[in-house]
């Protein structure tokens, strides 16, 4: 099996390093795929999840925003938040997204608030749908 290395970093640590056949990631126009082989690309990141499929399955990730950068042999995603999907708290993943949603009620459009709230709301939904 052909495979492609993928390194996830945050701010704090390496969350990821390994090898694997294929990576998914939450790109800011949407979800791409990354194939051994594949041409070189750059991108935005968004909240999401992070799909990495190896020999074992695939194994997934909670990132926040950040930047991809891939290519034939390998991939790094930069990001200022990464958790295994199965370390997620579904309950503070929920009263997150009540909150964010209570913000962009209430804050003017456009505004610091309401951007924030609008990530929090995309990281929470993320953490929700793992």
């Amino acid at each position: 099996m052909s495979d492609i290395a993928v390194d996830i970093v945050t701010p704090e640590k390496l969350a990821f390093s390994g090898r694997v056949a294929e990576a998914r990631v939450p790109g800011e126009n949407g979800e791409f795929g990354v194939l051994p082989g594949h041409t070189i690309l750059l991108s935005l990141v968004r909240p999401g999840v992070v799909t990495l499929v190896g020999t074992e399955g695939p194994n997934r990730f909670v990132v926040g925003k950040g930047f991809a950068e891939a290519g034939p042999e390998r991939v790094v995603i930069l990001v200022d938040s990464c958790e295994p999907a199965e370390s997620v708290d579904k309950v503070a993943a929920q009263k997150a997204k009540d909150d964010a949603l209570r913000v962009l009620e209430t804050e003017p459009f456009g505004s610091d608030h309401y951007l924030t709230a609008q990530r929090e709301l995309a990281l929470a939904d993320a953490r929700l749908s793992v």
